[in-house]
């Protein structure tokens, strides 16, 4: 059984995969011993060969979660993973779910173009699109009302207004202002004091100080960050957004001569984001920016299978990085 999840909003992804892997727990292996999860964005074919055929000795169905694979260059993993996919497309005994970002067809080699093309002809597969203001709205309600909350109309137009499409700082505001009120019901008030902008200053402030080599402000503003009560989950999303954008303008950059306006359409980003990005990519050289990337990626991975205590894994990257 082959699922295909993919599209620019990956707080729904990350939920429907969670979703996935849950029901596959709780009627396979409660354990996870059977559940694989591969960030497969530089492996070779050998490599995934045999993490794909490594399973558990306790149960004969196994869940196989695949990661980034399309940012893989190894033309070859993709021969072997359509190969692969073919044989399991009818079983039930393992179950393959792709998790991947955006994908631009006409960036894709041969190969790769193949398997995404024979991906979304499968019967499971679903696109998770950024939503667009009235959805972010109607998304927003029906959290709050999961959290046996209330919102006033006018608080929650506010707090959509302030985190845009942005599902996971939307999700991480609701739980903040949830614990804040209990029983009671979420005013405009309570919003305009609690909930940042969708451009947070601080997160600026924090990847200007390390484009500085700032120790010292960086932890600070990092220490500044935790007390105002944002989750190192939330932060690390931010930090991955934010200097993923960097990079993105860097490489353009590396390109030829180019204006904001023209890399803020190549992107889709507001020219504000693009300006900011701009101001602080110039701070980091492209290798700098590449290696950091990569780090980010490795921690969220990591915990992701919940093998690293976030907040401190933070706190150690930044002091290693300057």
């Amino acid at each position: 059984m082959i699922f295909f999840l993919y599209g620019s909003d990956s707080f729904r992804r990350r939920q429907k995969l969670n979703e996935l892997k849950e029901r596959f727990m709780s009627a396979v292996d409660a354990l996870g011993q059977s559940l694989i999860v591969l960030d497969d964005s530089k492996t070779n074919p050998q490599e995934l060969q045999e993490k794909i055929s490594s399973g558990s000795l306790f149960t004969k169905k196994r869940m196989i979660v695949i990661e980034n694979i399309f940012a893989n260059k190894n033309e070859a993993v993709f021969t072997l993973l359509l190969s692969v996919c073919a044989k399991n497309a009818g079983a039930d005994d393992n179950a393959i779910v792709f998790n991947e970002e955006d994908i631009v067809a006409s960036k894709l080699k041969a190969e790769a173009k193949k398997l995404n093309n024979w991906l979304k002809k499968q019967p499971f597969v679903q696109e998770f699109k950024a939503l667009n203001p009235a959805q972010v709205i109607a998304f927003a309600q029906k959290e709050i009302q999961e959290r046996k909350s209330k919102i006033e109309i006018s608080a929650l137009n506010l707090l959509c207004t302030r985190t845009g499409n942005d599902l996971w700082q939307l999700n991480n505001e609701i739980a903040k202002l949830t614990a804040a009120t209990g029983d009671k019901i979420i005013s405009k008030n309570l919003v305009e004091e609690l909930v940042k902008n969708e451009i947070d200053d601080n997160i600026f402030a924090l990847t200007d100080a390390l484009g500085s080599k700032n120790i010292k402000t960086s932890l600070q503003l990092l220490e500044e960050q935790f007390a105002a009560g944002l989750s190192a989950e939330y932060i690390l999303a931010m930090f991955l957004r934010q200097f993923k954008i960097m990079l993105e303008i860097k490489v353009i950059q590396n390109q030829g001569n180019v204006s904001e306006s023209m890399i803020a359409s190549k992107l889709k980003l507001h020219p504000f984001v693009v300006k900011k990005g701009l101001s602080q990519s110039n701070k980091f050289s492209l290798d700098e920016l590449s290696n950091l990337w990569e780090q980010l990626l490795e921690l969220d991975f990591r915990q992701k299978k919940g093998q690293v205590d976030i907040k401190s894994e933070l706190y150690a990257l930044i002091a290693g990085l300057l």
